[in-house]
């Protein structure tokens, strides 16, 4: 073999191409083979990528073997091997663990990370004579393993000598980076850049970037500048370059026309759009409302009518594909619908109105929690309202964002009820809340009253993480109505947090929690237009422009980190690991920053706000994911963004929504709304109410209901099928949509006094009977069916006090009158059983007969005979008797 013979790489295109774009980049040729050839000697070098990832193919390397012992150089990966000459371990998915280097490689420092996402590996140990070039651990860090290895590592990359050659041996296919989506993508091509100069002992060339200052895209009139990073100078350039720091060099600042410009270092190209900001921003609103259709966020019902999926969760798959989010949260809903009726009305787009309308309908009739206890007002923030058992947290955070969104989508008692619920669950001291995770048996043992005077613990009283949307939604019910009671609400945790300020819990990040507090701010200032908040938003501004990148996003700092290594990955987290990673975060930060500051603005009229806005809807007019190939992505954001490497990336550790996660509302929704209120001059708030002006009257009557709830007091309750056949309850004039239950007749109920409870039956379209309930305490409950009785008719049920049981009668499709009792009120029904051998026209009248202290019966026969009967109570026996039927 000679220094000119090609590389031969084996294996299907997809994955041997990430190896041929390297062997392309060092000026090597290559030829590519489905199989092993059997005569090696032509090449420089043999590349064997994983043909059959994620599961490994067991491959004949005899001739392999004998072409390395004889002085050859062959890279192989997660492969199987029956003779011994490719290290064998364990088959193993990857889950928390990460690839760092171990070893310094040329362009790549010990301990920097390579992102897999769930790799498929081989556990090997290492043969003796082998170096570990790069290990699989646990390790926590952005870029690098801030704390070092893990104590439990295996090998990801190793150099194994083997006779007179060199074996590089992968236990994962580090070929499968491009399909995979690793992260970073500039590390992981040095990475196989290093493999193929090892292999062929090329001399690698220098890692050369370019880019603008800003990227992609530039405001008309403003500067950009011409950037390379290079360890060395950089070749000839269309424009001048300085070197400004150590391997940094830049152009003066230019001033471009509008339009497309493309300037050239050496090989390497980068072009850069300049034009208005409005037609910029419309563009980004076009495209991100454009993703919920192109990425299935309606599912099969484009026009909202069956909700709004949450996204995609972080987990990349082996495809490179997310997985679908299907889980229906409230607040996805409504900061969806908010953003569909603002664009219904910038594009003049009559579907964005149906849309918000139909997810607002869900969540109002399906969403709020209406029974009669402590849980009433607020919204199940996980789906439709279930009964008490699959009653999610009713976290504070979602609550507020439902509430905030009901009251402007013109839902006003809805959302007036959510902020009271929100209300009756602060602190009367603090006016905040005391539990935002709020699960359903905290407030229904503990009650409104200990609530709202228990202690706020662990620094939840400085967290606008979990306060600033109650806050938020207590503002707009002030601007809507007047009622006084809503502001000082507001102002009471407002004032205190202010106050304190900048002492805050960190949630996620300070960036996080500037940018979340800056939406209450501006409402409060909005309405009483005092210092404080002033000051404080002023702060908040001088924070976010000191961690402002260079591009206008906000850098994640101080953040919810792992501590250690071993608590990688087992937590909720931030998506940085240490102050001065450059990552932005569009789940928690930049979208809420982007919604408040154009308003902070328009509010205050200080520039700095401006300046601020400008530069933050421009950083996702730039990071918006551009890939018309790529269905779910194209148009939308991820949570972590790295604007330094300029890519989705950052730290993995966050358990539940990491850096690859998508969401409907929290990202997208309020990304797009904050974009639209600087494209239209919208001031979200509602004026200044005038005193004694507003719906004064309707904060009173929804506070009303809550103090009768809180004392007890019983109200009458109806129940009724609608013309879709759902279920509706009506009680105190507030209705419930009942599950998900079709009905085929009117519901029959009847009260079961000692346990406290309302039962519930009907006919289903199905044909059989099925039951809820409505307890005092704890309730309504979930639809069951009742038997596989088919019924001719509609039940007709009525309690038994000398049983202390509900008694159910229906008319079979065979015409005979069949009977079950409840006697266990959450314990089920006894089974059907036929009354007689009589046939009749329909079902019985039922009435409790005090004398005989039963319920007695009268139906028609077929023949045209009244007919009567009564149950006879036996307490012994586990079916029930009854008289004979007689002439009535």
């Amino acid at each position: 073999m000679t220094a000119s013979a090609p590389v031969a790489v084996i294996g299907p295109p997809e994955p041997a191409a990430a190896f041929t774009a390297a062997l392309d980049q060092a000026g090597l040729a290559s030829v590519r083979y489905d199989a092993l050839p059997v005569d090696l000697s032509p090449y420089t070098a043999v590349i064997v990528v994983a043909a059959r990832y994620p599961e490994p193919e067991r491959l004949d390397v005899t001739g392999l073997a004998d072409y390395v012992h004889a002085g050859g150089s062959a890279y192989v990966e997660f492969a199987l091997d029956d003779t011994g000459f490719l290290p064998q371990g364990e088959l193993r998915t990857a889950h928390i663990e990460r690839i760092f280097t171990t070893a310094a490689l040329p362009g790549i420092e010990p301990l920097h990370l390579l992102d897999e996402h769930s790799s498929r590996a081989q556990q090997v140990v290492a043969p003796s004579n082998a170096v570990e070039l790069c290990s699989y651990g646990s390790v926590a860090g952005t870029h690098e393993a801030v704390f070092g290895p893990s104590e439990v590592t295996f090998p990801a990359l190793l150099d194994i000598p083997a006779g007179e050659g060199r074996l590089l041996y992968a236990t994962t296919a580090l070929s499968h980076h491009i399909k995979g989506r690793y992260k970073p993508v500039r590390r992981w091509r040095r990475l196989l850049q290093v493999i193929v100069g090892q292999l062929t002992g090329v001399q690698l060339a220098e890692d050369i970037e370019v880019f603008t200052e800003p990227r992609v895209w530039v405001a008309t009139g403003e500067p950009v500048k011409l950037v390379v990073r290079s360890g060395t100078k950089p070749p000839a350039s269309d424009l001048e370059l300085a070197e400004t720091q150590p391997g940094r060099f830049e152009s003066d600042p230019q001033y471009l026309a509008d339009g497309e410009h493309t300037f050239a270092v050496g090989d390497h190209q980068v072009t850069v759009s300049v034009g208005p900001r409005a037609e910029r921003y419309r563009r980004m609103v076009d495209r991100a409302i454009a993703w919920y259709d192109r990425a299935g966020m309606f599912y099969d019902a484009p026009d909202g009518s069956k909700g709004v999926a949450e996204g995609f969760s972080n987990e990349i798959d082996a495809e490179g594909k997310l997985p679908f989010r299907p889980v229906p949260r409230g607040d996805c809903f409504t900061q969806t619908a908010h953003a569909f009726r603002m664009y219904a009305d910038l594009a003049d787009f009559p579907r964005g109105r149906t849309i918000a309308a139909n997810l607002m309908r869900l969540v109002v009739e399906e969403e709020q929690l209406t029974d009669r206890n402590q849980l009433f007002g607020s919204f199940e923030p996980r789906g439709a309202r279930t009964d008490l058992t699959g009653t999610n947290n009713l976290f504070a955070d979602d609550n507020g964002w439902i509430s905030l969104f009901a009251l402007m989508s013109g839902h006003t008692e809805s959302g007036l009820r959510g902020v009271e619920a929100l209300i009756r669950t602060s602190s009367a001291e603090l006016g905040l809340q005391v539990d935002p995770w709020r699960t359903p048996s905290t407030l229904l043992v503990k009650g409104w009253e200990e609530i709202s005077q228990s202690p706020i613990e662990d620094g939840l009283d400085l967290t606008s993480h979990w306060q600033s949307s109650a806050q938020s939604a207590y503002l707009y019910a002030y601007g809507l109505t007047g009622e006084q009671r809503y502001l000082d609400r507001a102002t009471r945790g407002l004032d205190h947090m202010a106050r304190q300020h900048p002492r805050a819990r960190l949630e996620t990040s300070r960036t996080c929690e500037a940018g979340r507090f800056l939406l209450p701010l501006v409402g409060a200032y909005h309405y009483t237009r005092k210092p404080l908040y002033l000051e404080t938003m002023r702060s908040l501004a001088g924070y976010l422009k000191s961690r402002q990148g260079p591009d206008g996003g906000f850098a994640e700092w101080d953040g919810k980190c792992p501590p250690s290594n071993e608590a990688y990955g087992v937590d909720e987290a931030s998506i940085f690991t240490v102050n001065g990673d450059s990552v932005t975060d569009q789940l928690y930060g930049t979208p809420f920053a982007a919604w408040a500051l154009p308003l902070a603005y328009r509010v205050t009229g200080e520039p700095v706000f401006q300046e601020l806005a400008h530069g933050v809807l421009d950083y996702l007019s730039r990071i918006q994911i551009d890939d018309p190939d790529d269905e779910q992505l194209d148009g939308t954001w991820q949570r972590a963004f790295d604007f330094d490497s300029w890519e989705y990336f950052g730290s993995n550790a966050d358990l539940g929504w990491g850096p690859y996660c998508v969401e409907t509302g929290w990202s997208v929704a309020p990304s797009i709304i904050g974009a639209m209120l600087y494209l239209t001059g919208d001031t979200f708030f509602p004026a200044a109410p005038e005193p004694g002006a507003g719906l004064s009257t309707l904060p009173a009557s929804i506070r009303a209901e809550f103090d009768a709830i809180q004392a007890g007091q019983p109200v009458p309750v109806h129940f009724t099928r609608r013309e879709d056949g759902r279920v509706i309850r009506t009680q105190d004039g507030v209705q419930a949509v009942l599950g998900d239950l079709i009905a085929g007749g009117e519901p029959v109920w009847a009260r079961n006094e000692p346990v406290g409870s309302y039962e519930i039956y009907v006919r289903g379209a199905d044909g059989h009977v099925h039951h809820t309930y409505l307890d005092d305490r704890v309730g309504q409950g979930r639809w069951q069916q009742i038997g596989e009785l088919t019924l001719a008719d509609e039940p007709i049920v009525a309690f038994n006090p000398g049983a202390n049981a509900i008694e159910v009668y229906v008319l079979g499709e065979d015409r005979h009158i069949h009977h079950c009792s409840m006697i266990d009120v959450r314990g089920g029904h006894t089974p059907w059983e036929q009354v007689g051998t009589l046939h009749f026209t329909g079902s019985p009248a039922v009435m409790y007969d005090e004398k005989l202290g039963t319920v007695r019966l009268v139906a028609n026969d077929t023949a045209g005979q009244d007919r009567r009967t009564h149950k006879v109570n036996r307490w012994h026996l586990p079916w029930q008797d009854y008289s004979h039927w007689i002439t009535a």
